[in-house]
């Protein structure tokens, strides 16, 4: 398994999701749609960068439901 991708501050959103960044508190930023800017760390926040929370979610096939 990898590490995830860690992500600076002023950088922008890969995709939607959660980030959490890598200090002790692990605060969270949660984003709705790509292409938005990573935040500052809150204040006396010692992190280094955001990581994405959780991994990004595989869509699955779906068979057609047969017509009754």
């Amino acid at each position: 398994m990898s590490a995830p991708a860690r992500h600076l501050p002023r950088t922008y959103t890969p995709e939607a999701g959660e980030y959490v960044c890598d200090c002790a508190a692990a605060h969270t930023w949660r984003i709705d749609m790509a292409g938005h800017l990573f935040p500052e760390f809150p204040p006396d926040c010692g992190a280094r960068a955001w990581c994405s929370a959780a991994p990004p979610e595989v869509p699955r096939h779906q068979e057609p439901q047969p017509l009754a």
